[in-house]
């Protein structure tokens, strides 16, 4: 929790449906050698051929605009002007100056929807092929999946594509954790405490979420499967309990507690067992984030004078100041390599997001109007979510790491606390 969430607290106080796809039936293995693939592979890919009595507005809507979406924004494909009426092959893809040509095919058989995936190089060779089974409402699952293999097929890379976002909303009337995918789409609520619930984290197999809610009239740590459904409540006895993370390692739980009004780092097992305090500092310390190899414990502490980032080492010992630029410091997430940090940073009165390097701390600062606070890093490290006040309430937002191409990704309510899947679920 930041500092300025913290007082928030205190004042207040004092899923996918992976299983609807069926595996595919044909697969066809690239012949292109990642390191040998050009870094952006330009691709032809025309709308989809419908079996009869298919919308072509609803295979738009929920398939081929986020499948063309994802392919555009991987780093890995750029999509082809084409003609139109030019089936897909080998001689469209070089007459539009492409690498590669994807062909797709929808029908249908009984309740399923089945899509035919084939991708040609110039030379019309496969380079991709298989099919894929789901019900209607899993179309939009299935082009995410789609697009993962496909980037995955010809740079090795896995795609982010069925990754989700975990966040706190008030559209249904008290904050709740939410679920989204990562470009936005499929919102749905997991909780309903009908009382404030914020910041959730993902456990390192994103099946679960650790979160805060003030549903007993306190702030209380709980643990819920993604999928929603029975939770669990992580007693620890203390009187704070919030801003908890999951070790990406194992079921250790880090968190802001207090025993007589001080908030401090502690640690704790998911069932509850084995609470260890890692802080004794006099000042409030708070934000805990584990670095990806579970080694080391980043928090904020303001016991130089303002809030700052620092470093422990996961037992608590070896706490040292990492942050030096800006007036105050909080929120420090750990890219998936562990060789960078996004925090929130206050620069001329307003906060911002920062990243620095972890070894060398050269910074630099990202993100531009309104206030910008809480970065959460994609699982491949090539994109963040954060939230921001820019549109006059608080909304969730993704950029790239450079700063650019920055989307709204939630509009209803005010959305806040964004936290993003450790991997793909794919």
């Amino acid at each position: 929790m930041t500092m300025m969430r913290l007082r928030k607290a205190l004042l207040l106080t004092i899923l996918l449906v992976a299983s609807s796809l069926a595996y595919g039936q044909t697969n066809i293995t690239s012949t292109i050698d990642p390191s040998k693939a050009a870094s952006v592979l330009r691709v032809a890919i025309p709308f989809p051929t419908l079996a009869a009595g298919l919308s072509a507005e609803e295979i738009n809507s929920l398939f081929f605009r986020p499948l063309t979406r994802d392919l555009a924004e991987s780093g890995v494909f750029a999509i082809a002007p084409i003609p139109p009426g030019v089936p897909p092959s080998g001689d469209l893809a070089k007459q539009v100056n492409a690498q590669l040509a994807i062909s797709l095919n929808v029908s249908t058989d009984k309740d399923d929807h089945l899509v035919d995936v084939s991708m040609v190089d110039t030379t019309g060779q496969l380079q991709y092929g298989k099919r894929y089974r789901g019900t209607k409402g899993a179309l939009t699952m299935m082009a995410h999946l789609i697009a993962g293999a496909l980037v995955r097929s010809v740079s090795g890379q896995t795609g982010i594509f069925l990754s989700q976002i975990g966040f706190a909303s008030n559209r249904s009337g008290s904050f709740e954790i939410w679920l989204m995918d990562w470009d936005g789409g499929n919102q749905r609520q997991i909780t309903r405490h009908a009382a404030l619930s914020i910041l959730p984290s993902w456990s390192p197999d994103n099946e679960r979420m650790v979160y805060t809610s003030f549903a007993r009239g306190t702030s209380d740590m709980y643990v819920i499967s993604r999928r929603g459904g029975a939770r669990i409540r992580v007693a620890t006895g203390l009187n704070l309990n919030t801003s908890a993370t999951f070790s990406p390692i194992g079921n250790d739980i880090a968190f802001v507690g207090s025993v007589a009004g001080n908030p401090d780092i502690y640690v704790i097992k998911d069932d509850g067992s084995n609470l260890r305090r890692l802080t004794t500092s006099q000042s409030i310390e708070s934000t805990p984030e584990w670095s990806p190899n579970g080694r080391q414990i980043s928090f904020t502490s303001g016991r130089t004078g303002t809030p700052q980032i620092y470093v422990m080492d996961a037992e608590g010992t070896n706490v040292r100041r990492i942050s030096f630029d800006g007036e105050w410091n909080d929120d420090a997430t750990w890219s998936p390599n562990g060789e960078e940090i996004a925090y929130t940073s206050k620069v001329n009165g307003r906060f911002q997001i920062r990243i620095a390097n972890v070894t060398t701390m050269q910074s630099r600062i990202v993100a531009g109007e309104g206030s910008n606070e809480q970065p959460t890093w994609s699982p491949d490290g090539r994109w963040l979510a954060f939230q921001s006040n820019r549109s006059g309430r608080w909304q969730i937002y993704r950029m790239r790491v450079d700063g650019t191409g920055i989307e709204q990704l939630t509009f209803e309510g005010e959305n806040k606390d964004p936290d993003w899947s450790k991997k793909s679920t794919e």
